[in-house]
């Protein structure tokens, strides 16, 4: 039986996230630690062994969504999550690549799209 996993939540300061928010922001940098599980379970994924034709397979994530919540507000952004990404000048560091904004969620539960 598939057990629902708690979704990854990462906290955000107000400013960076209505970046974010506005999709002025469309990354996010954090230690690359793999003791955090939150790290770790961005890390995971798979090959896509079947890309249409003349395409290069690409590496698929794991998990689907990462969200980020405002630290002053409580309000939770759902994002697609497209992958990790690494750079030779930021070492020690992933960076969280976005895809699109998939809703608000409001303090009291409430949720927009």
């Amino acid at each position: 039986m598939n057990t629902p996993k708690e979704p990854i939540v990462f906290y955000s300061e107000d400013s960076l996230w209505r970046m974010m928010r506005d999709g002025f922001k469309t990354w996010d940098a954090r230690l690359h630690d793999m003791a955090d599980e939150r790290i770790y379970r961005l890390s995971w994924g798979k090959w896509d062994r079947g890309p249409a034709p003349g395409r290069q397979p690409s590496y698929l994530p794991q998990e689907e969504f990462v969200h980020f919540q405002d630290k002053l507000t409580g309000q939770i952004l759902r994002f697609r999550f497209r992958g990790l990404e690494f750079a030779s000048w930021a070492p020690g560091w992933c960076f969280i690549v976005l895809g699109g904004l998939v809703e608000v969620q409001e303090p009291d539960g409430g949720t927009t799209s």
